[in-house]
């Protein structure tokens, strides 16, 4: 897809009260050859993925991704209106990382699309990473 596709505008309102969010105004409907692409798209990868075997193999990548995880602080980055990574995914994750003793930091972007946090709002995901950086990566003077 081209980065001028509908699937890389934010798809999901800002609801909540504690994130502020700059939000496009420009319309997200797709061209018509898009539209017609994405469907096909979707359409295959549910039935592929959904086949018994695919389906085993990622569910046993997935478990042991998510139980293997190294002992060291982790911040997810991720947004509401990602169509390719739902947010619910990734917040079950962190909070399983949290069970199990991990220290996570997350931060839901709300209306960014995939891997477009930066350039939605360079001045937040700046800062999550800096104070991520400066809290559990680097050394602190003496």
């Amino acid at each position: 897809m081209k980065k001028h596709s509908v699937a890389t505008k934010g798809a999901a309102p800002n609801t909540r009260s504690d994130v502020v969010v700059v939000e496009s105004q420009k319309d997200i409907r797709p061209a018509a050859t898009e539209a017609v692409l994405l469907s096909a798209l979707e359409k295959f990868f549910d039935r592929v993925l959904n086949y018994p075997a695919v389906n085993r193999r990622l569910s046993g990548v997935m478990e042991l991704l998510s139980s293997n995880q190294p002992n060291c602080p982790q911040l997810y980055i991720y947004s509401s209106a990602d169509r390719v990574i739902p947010a619910k995914s990734v917040e079950s994750f962190v909070e399983r990382q949290r069970k199990e003793g991990c220290e996570v930091r997350s931060c839901d972007f709300v209306s960014s699309p995939h891997v477009d946090h930066y350039r939605s709002n360079p001045g937040l995901y700046t800062s999550q990473l800096t104070n991520f950086l400066e809290d559990c990566v680097l050394p602190r003077p003496s």
